[in-house]
């Protein structure tokens, strides 16, 4: 079906073009609301209309007063130059950061020093996360060194206690792609959380994790000496009224239906796979396909393909506010995050990124699909394709433009296409030269095939893929039932008590094939906008779920069949009926708790930095939301799935079970602090 599409556009997407897209791209300093993204955002616009595409700018007020749903904008920032230097000892005087040598030099969004800089005393901290780590140390007026969270050191050492700046040395680990010393001489992403300018005033500078070794000895040197260290800043910087820009360039179709490409554009200058890679791609993948409709190599599609790069998050969140009303309309999306990488450099796989089980959805397995036609480089002795590239498809994860377009509350099924890990995530190390020209064409290919495919689809295509769904559902079950059993018995082997195992193992069995059925049946109905209500696929429809509810009900009864066999192997002739269990009063209380949202769209709260939210709480619970994620650390990632779930309807102790389904685990305690913070936010009510 999508393969005569595929080979046409396989011949015409040039990961060279998509290469000098992104290079010009990650030229500008793109910092949220500035002037660099806004002359990238120009520069992408003007190129995609000299591709033919209809493409303009779109201008939302960045006056740290509006909000897009739950997003705040900022205020426009501007930076014209900064410098730190070592002062005293003057012995080792010398400058420790250049924003003329590189924008990493700076936080983002630092503000501005007086005119004619500031001299102070630099203090050391480990961390400075905890209130603990400022016992017996004064930090008024002097500037701190720090590789721990640079918003969280903000809150104990600037706001509480009268520092006026930051000096970030950190640099994060993700074994075994990057290890501590790895990038000694790079400078990590040095982020504040969104200082908007209406905060304590604070200046932040970047150095080295070797820098900032070397800076510790000296302070501890002096401190032995009872010489202080003193350096000089410098930020000539602005916060302003202005605008923030979106880039929207359409291929149009022949109906109000879209399907969406979107790419975030921002980041510092130099950035290269994070995220110009996106851009250049989806540039490239607009360009080929506007290049096969206009020679008639392709027929224009009956949807139109959207093509937008935007502020990370920020963008989106006020595009799809700009265009609510259209939102019925966007009939799937695709996200490219980081999609040039050079494999043998930056180390991690190629990534489809599934829509969470909130959101079943066709275009997974479509995805994945094209996934298998790129992925295949040469042929095998026996003449079967081999694969050249690491690869993966993952479950869903936040962290990008898909996790907004994916809610829920939204409703618009966004697959992303990454590659993570990255051994030069977020530093200043992400350069031109870690970038695959060849990795680029293959993300252009699959976007471009993706979103003309979907926007292309009848009722033809629809029953073909409504069959493709129902196929890998089907074939879902049995496996899910399969391995189930196995844990079941590996669990109570060699135990006492085997026979209350194997009946509990049963009973996870049920309940994984219900949650999974319930998700296939809903995945096979996602295809259904493509059927224009025909009726004759309607039937085939429901002629499927029908039939994958048989399948399921086979695959519970091949389980416990298995199960039973092996009891009686050891003794065990009958399972009992499983315990009745009781719940704990936590879980009463959580199944009491309904929570509501208050807003479309995802919470947007980047972690637990971001600034105009989190300083809407009380210091207390600041803290609180501080030490509710260094408690429960795995939980973390369970706070967007369980918002997801969260309708008016379900309890909170019924999104924690469908949290566990979804995710592996669950953490009642976590969701429980969480969700009472967002509904002392006015995010949620209950």
């Amino acid at each position: 079906m999508y393969k005569k599409f595929l080979e046409k556009i396989e011949k015409e997407v040039s990961g060279q073009t998509a290469f000098s897209y992104l290079s010009e791209i990650s030229r500008f300093h793109r910092v949220q609301a500035s002037p660099g993204i806004r002359a990238a955002v120009n520069y992408a616009v003007k190129t995609m209309k000299d591709m033919g595409l209809e493409a303009e700018a779109h201008s939302y007020r960045a006056d740290g007063k509006t909000y897009c749903w739950s997003c705040h904008i900022f205020k426009e920032w501007d930076c014209k130059d900064a410098e730190l230097r070592l002062v005293e000892p003057s012995s080792e005087a010398r400058p420790l950061a250049l924003w003329s040598e590189t924008k990493h030099s700076l936080i983002e969004r630092s503000f501005p020093t007086p005119e004619g800089g500031v001299e102070a005393e630099l203090v050391a901290l480990d961390d400075g996360e905890e209130e603990a780590d400022y016992r017996k140390l004064d930090v008024k007026g002097k500037m701190v060194l720090t590789g721990g969270n640079v918003a969280r050191v903000y809150e104990l050492a600037v706001v509480r206690r009268g520092a006026i700046g930051i000096i970030f040395d950190g640099m994060a680990t993700y074994p075994p792609i990057r290890v501590e010393g790895d990038l000694d001489d790079a400078l990590q992403r040095g982020r504040s959380g969104g200082w908007t300018g209406d905060e304590q005033p604070c200046i932040g500078f970047v150095v080295s994790p070797r820098t900032g070794r070397w800076l510790r000895g000296l302070v501890e040197k002096q401190r032995r000496s009872k010489k202080p260290v003193r350096v000089w800043a410098n930020v000539e910087s602005r916060f302003y009224s202005g605008s923030v820009e979106n880039a929207a360039a359409l291929i149009p179709g022949e109906t109000r239906e879209e399907v969406t490409v979107v790419a975030h554009i921002c980041h510092p200058q130099g950035y290269a796979n994070d995220n110009a890679s996106g851009c250049g791609a989806a540039m490239e993948a607009a360009r080929a396909l506007q290049r096969l409709i206009s020679r008639g190599d392709l027929p224009r599609p009956r949807r139109g393909i959207r093509f937008t790069l935007v502020p990370e998050m920020g963008g989106s969140f006020a595009w799809l506010a700009e265009n609510e009303d259209r939102i019925k309309d966007m009939v799937a999306a695709v996200n490219l995050d980081m999609v040039g990488e050079n494999q043998d450099l930056c180390g991690g796989p190629f990534a489809v990124v599934r829509t969470p089980d909130s959101l079943p959805s066709y275009a997974n397995l479509l995805m994945e699909k094209l996934l298998d036609e790129v992925k295949i480089g040469t042929k095998g002795i026996g003449g079967a394709g081999v694969p050249i590239i690491k690869y993966a498809v993952t479950p869903f994860s936040g962290g990008s433009d898909h996790y907004i377009y994916s809610d829920p509350s939204v409703g618009v099924p966004c697959v992303g296409l990454a590659q993570w890990p990255d051994k030069f995530y977020h530093t200043s190390w992400d350069t031109l030269d870690k970038v695959d020209p060849q990795m680029l064409r293959r993300a252009a290919v699959m976007t471009a095939t993706y979103a003309y495919f979907i926007a292309s689809m009848g009722v033809g295509e629809a029953t073909w893929l409504a069959s493709e769904v129902y196929t890998g559902v089907k074939r879902g079950l049995a496996e899910l039932a399969q391995r189930k059993t196995t844990e079941a018995i590996q669990r109570a082997e060699g135990k006492d008590y085997c026979g209350r195992l194997l009946a509990e193992g049963l009973a996870a069995t049920r309940r994984a094939l219900d949650y999974e059925l319930d998700k296939g049946i809903k995945t096979v109905e996602s295809v259904s906008v493509f059927s224009g209500g025909d009726q004759g696929y309607l039937a085939y429809k429901s002629q499927l779920t029908s039939e994958l509810e048989d399948a399921a009900k086979r695959a519970m009864r091949d389980a416990k069949r298995a199960i039973a066999e092996y009891g009686k192997t050891v003794g065990v002739e009958e399972l009992p009926r499983a315990k009745k269990s009781y719940m704990k009063k936590s879980e009463k209380r959580a199944s009491k708790i309904v929570p509501r949202r208050t807003y479309r769209g995802p919470v947007s709260l980047a972690g637990y930095t971001h600034m105009p939210w989190y300083y809407k709480l009380s210091a207390e619970d600041r803290d609180a939301l501080w030490k509710l994620g260094k408690d429960h650390p795995d939980a973390r990632s369970y706070g967007n799935i369980a918002v997801y779930w969260a309708d008016g309807k379900r309890s909170l102790l019924d999104i924690s079970r469908l949290v566990e389904m979804e995710a592996g685990a669950t953490d009642l305690e976590y969701l429980a602090g969480y969700f009472e913070l967002l509904r002392k936010l006015k995010l949620l009510e209950y």
